[in-house]
């Protein structure tokens, strides 16, 4: 089976562990006057790719401090991508951050997320463009939530 892993911010990312190994995207966006807005079909698309497949979404909340605009837009984010596993009939289970980090870094130190990726894939390319010269955090999540997902249903 087929397991995916997102990471469902603006700057988030998706990922799938499948037979050919790993697949990351960086989650796509389209511009909206001034604003960005999740890229609906593009994530549709990459998905349909991956039909036979069991989803574990980020499943985050407000925290303090951050503005209202920036928390409305992560949260229609997170409901978007909700919504279109549920229209394309993909079974998906929310995780929180502290379940996966607990598994995932266990004995690794504060901040150590691109460490232990780059550990599991050494080949994987983390970042956003090729002109990038720091790993993309979504990518990096998306694969850990994804490997989370995978020894779960394993």
């Amino acid at each position: 089976m087929i397991c995916i892993g997102i990471d469902p911010g603006l700057d988030g990312g998706l990922a799938a562990i499948g037979p050919e190994g790993l697949e990351l995207a960086v989650m796509p966006t389209v511009a909206v006057g001034k604003r960005r807005q999740i890229d609906e079909q593009a994530v549709v698309s990459w998905l349909l790719r991956h039909r036979l497949a069991h989803v574990f979404i980020e499943h985050v909340g407000a925290r303090p401090g951050q503005g209202v605009v920036s928390m409305f837009t992560f949260g229609t984010g997170w409901g978007l991508v909700r919504g279109i596993c549920a229209g394309l009939a993909l079974p998906y289970e929310l995780v929180r951050p502290q379940e996966w980090q607990k598994t995932m870094l266990a004995g690794q130190p504060r901040g150590s997320e691109y460490l232990v990726a780059s550990r599991l894939w050494p080949y994987a390319d983390w970042h956003a463009t090729e002109r990038s010269q720091r790993f993309h955090n979504g990518l990096v999540d998306a694969a850990l939530i994804c490997e989370y997902g995978r020894r779960r249903i394993a």
